[in-house]
């Protein structure tokens, strides 16, 4: 399957998903990685929630933020740890496989992410 394929049946997929008010939720960039485990080869682990959060651990602390995605872009914020407090990041994951990298709209991009189960 190549990968405009995969995108147009993750997109069919996520468009079957219901909101509560029983409108159909708008598929987003982050639908496929939701749930997931992102994973850096050097042990950072990312979690986006269904309800918006971001867990996981960064250099042995804890990741606590928030994302908001539409179809094109997802931008996080931070409360923890430190050294990512109060900072947003806006970027496109760009899946390719079994892994997953933002890039940013500064142009810069994050580490490669492994998608874990």
């Amino acid at each position: 399957m190549n990968r405009l394929t995969g995108l147009a049946a993750i997109s069919l997929i996520s468009l079957s998903a219901c909101m509560s008010d029983g409108q159909m939720a708008q598929p987003t960039v982050a639908d496929p990685l939701i749930g997931k485990r992102l994973m850096t080869d050097k042990g950072a682990l990312i979690i986006l929630g269904a309800d918006g959060s971001v867990g996981g651990e960064i250099n042995g602390k804890a990741v606590v933020g928030t994302y908001s995605a539409n179809a094109t872009e997802m931008c996080s914020t931070y409360s923890a740890p430190d050294f990512l407090k109060d900072k947003e990041f806006c970027s496109t994951p760009v899946i390719s496989g079994s892994t997953v990298v933002f890039q940013r709209r500064d142009g810069s991009s994050s580490p490669v992410y492994n998608i874990k189960g």
